[in-house]
C-alpha cells in the first residue's frame, strides 16, 4: 500500500513537472501570397494591402512571412474573435487586380476560399 501511494505521487509529480506544449505560431485566417515572375513582386499592390491592413479594426495580427529571394512574401492575417474572416477576405480580395504583367498574387481564406491574379499568357 505504501508502495502504491509511493508510486502514484511520483506520477502526479512527474505530470505536474511536465513542460506545457507551445501553441506554435497563430493560424492565417487569410493569406496574401506575393509572388514573382522574376523581377519582383507587385509593390504597388503590396504597400496598398499594408496601409489597408494597417488600418483594418478587423485585424487581430499581421505577420509578414518572406520566402523569395525576390521580395516574394505571405501576408499572414488573423481576425479577430467574434470577427468574419470570410468578409475579411472578400475585402483583400477585391484588391487583387483581375490580370497583371508586374507579378502574381493570389489569397486564401476559410473553407477552402482561393483566387490569384491571372498572368501574362
Amino acid at each position: 500500500m505504501i508502495r502504491l501511494a509511493a508510486l502514484l505521487a511520483l506520477g502526479l509529480s512527474a505530470c505536474a513537472a511536465a513542460p506545457v506544449a507551445d501553441a506554435g505560431p497563430p493560424k492565417c485566417d487569410v493569406t496574401i501570397k506575393f509572388g514573382s515572375y522574376g523581377a519582383g513582386i507587385d509593390r504597388d499592390l503590396a504597400d496598398k494591402v499594408a496601409v489597408a491592413v494597417k488600418a483594418d479594426r478587423d485585424i487581430a495580427r499581421s505577420e509578414r512571412k518572406p520566402w523569395g529571394r525576390e521580395g516574394e512574401f505571405d501576408q499572414c492575417l488573423t481576425v479577430k474573435s467574434g470577427r468574419s474572416a470570410k468578409a475579411v477576405f472578400e475585402r483583400y480580395r477585391a484588391m487583387l487586380p483581375a490580370k497583371t504583367l508586374k507579378a502574381p498574387t493570389s489569397i486564401e481564406g476559410p473553407d477552402g476560399l482561393k483566387a490569384e491574379t491571372i498572368g501574362p499568357m
